[in-house]
């Protein structure tokens, strides 16, 4: 190639390139996943976007506990009061107090207790399990765990939103000297 072009290749030149010795890495890796992931107890930031969606996720849960909650109530009152005897085998007054829970968890993840809504998905799966095992198919109540599951995550990630905030705003919430 030289011959052809009538020059000389240099002698003593690097034959790989070599980044500078005092260059600034990419912007993108310092803000990357691994940044944010390296970290001890560090996690994304939620884009309040997110957040909101996350909010209207947990305020249908906690109507949903409580239709849920209110229903086995008014079943198990007529049941026990021998309204409804063809379902004294589903119901009774054991359903009353399993209603009055629900209510009970619907008021906690209303107000944002995680712990609250655990314990409803694990009865809730517990009451899904003795309907597969009486026989009856409850497809509807798969569906209902798997969006119950997804409002778990949501009521996580306004968790962290929060205290993303409570972590950021101590600095700026200094004392003034007058």
């Amino acid at each position: 190639m030289c011959a052809v072009v009538g020059s000389i290749a240099p002698v003593n030149q690097p034959q790989v390139w070599q980044a500078p010795k005092d260059a600034a890495g990419p912007a993108e890796l310092t803000s990357s996943a691994g940044s944010w992931a390296a970290s001890p107890g560090a996690s994304r930031p939620v884009p309040p976007a997110d957040v909101k969606k996350a909010e209207k996720e947990v305020k249908k849960a906690w109507h949903w506990l409580a239709v849920v909650g209110s229903m086995y109530i008014v079943l198990g009152m007529a049941t026990a009061l021998g309204y409804m005897d063809d379902l004294n085998g589903l119901f009774g007054w054991w359903a009353v107090g399993v209603g009055a829970s629900f209510l009970t968890l619907a008021y906690f993840v209303r107000r944002g207790e995680i712990l609250a809504l655990v314990i409803a998905i694990a009865i809730y799966t517990l009451y899904t399990i003795a309907f597969f095992a009486v026989g009856s198919f409850a497809f509807l109540r798969i569906i209902v765990l798997a969006w119950l599951l997804r409002s778990l995550l949501s009521m996580y990630s306004i968790r962290q939103h929060r205290q993303a905030q409570a972590q950021q705003t101590p600095g700026s919430d200094q004392t003034r000297v007058a």
